[in-house]
């Protein structure tokens, strides 16, 4: 039977290569149905389905999307951004009023994954490793983090409790002069004289913030499919960009230790359905998490070319089918390029 899935977010970069994805699995036929606020999104050209709805946030898109379900028959409904998962989840009786699955967890547990401050309470309060961070609430409470944190090694780092991307996030070091991007992302790292010139005081007036320990790389994304707090499938990334954006590829290596981290996370939340874990590496070799995404992320689709079937096992899982064993594969490089579609000139918006 033809699986009908709702994916959101379809402007996104690897969205054609997600969605082709999804419709290429062996186990499973697939129907998709994309959406995205901009009616030039790229996925709309894969999908065999698309409408424009309104931002996550706005009003009018958990109608938008009910009405969607409603008119596509939708089974499955896939949110690939932060907002639409958190709305979704908070109507999740709307959306799945008409036999359709909600693939996302609770929403008390997309609020703790979406706040950078509630994950780092949550994991802790579990024993698992996190950085060495505060809250700062006011412009005292900033100079004092900073001071501490900085204490031990001369660098630390500023970023918003809640964001996504990188957006917002400061990163002061040792071995730079002046403010740059970091390796082409949102990420701006700089010296402490630059910091202390041109940025605490904006900083100030932005709070609350997040002041963390650096960590450094190798850097990994962990796509973990669960249920009931327990991992189905894992499969650990290393980023071959640190930063995660622009993703420029990766490296599928799986380890005891970042396999084991998976698992005691997604305990911890009691997780279901499927998701992306952001490490990075700590001063003493050990991974910590640095940000737990509340859906999957986009190069996810590395994984699944490297043969781990995350859309085909999501989908079994929605049916409560048991998943059949799997190689995990052994160290192979993911490198991203860029590929173009002809379609007829009607196609176009």
């Amino acid at each position: 039977m033809t699986c009908r899935v709702l994916v959101t977010a379809a402007g996104g970069a690897l969205s054609p290569l997600n969605i082709r994805l999804l419709k290429a699995g062996t186990r499973n036929a697939v129907w998709v149905g994309a959406v995205d606020v901009l009616n030039e999104a790229a996925g709309r050209y894969f999908a065999d389905a698309f409408a424009t709805v309104p931002n996550g946030l706005d009003d009018g898109y958990v109608e938008a999307i009910e009405a969607l379900v409603r008119d596509w028959s939708i089974d499955l409904v896939l949110p690939w951004s932060d907002e639409e998962a958190l709305a979704l989840a908070r109507v999740r009786g709307r959306i799945e009023a008409g036999g359709a699955t909600l693939a996302c967890a609770s929403l008390d547990a997309l609020e703790i994954m979406n706040d950078k401050a509630a994950t780092f309470e949550r994991l802790q309060a579990a024993g698992l490793r996190v950085p060495q961070w505060e809250v700062a609430r006011d412009p005292d409470d900033l100079d004092a983090a900073i001071g501490r944190i900085a204490e031990a090694t001369g660098e630390f780092v500023v970023k918003p409790i809640v964001a996504r991307g990188n957006r917002g996030t400061i990163v002061v070091r040792r071995d730079v002069t002046g403010a740059a991007p970091y390796q082409g992302s949102r990420e701006i790292h700089m010296d402490a004289a630059t910091f202390d010139a041109a940025h605490r005081t904006q900083i100030a007036v932005d709070l609350p913030v997040m002041v963390m320990e650096r960590l450094a790389a190798p850097a990994y994304d962990i796509d973990v499919l669960a249920r009931d707090g327990a991992v189905l499938r894992a499969m650990p990334r290393r980023r071959l960009n640190p930063a995660g954006v622009p993703f420029t590829g990766g490296v599928l290596e799986p380890s005891d230790a970042l396999m084991t981290l998976a698992a005691d996370v997604t305990a911890a939340l009691e997780l279901s359905w499927l998701y992306d874990y952001d490490v990075m590496t700590a001063a003493d070799g050990a991974p910590a998490i640095i940000e737990l995404n509340p859906r999957p992320s986009g190069s996810i689709a590395a994984a699944i070319l490297a043969g781990v079937p995350f859309y085909e096992d999501l989908i079994s899982l929605m049916r409560s089918e048991p998943l059949p064993e799997v190689a995990l594969p052994g160290p192979v490089a993911l490198i991203p390029y860029t590929d173009c579609i002809a379609v007829p000139l009607k196609a176009l918006p």
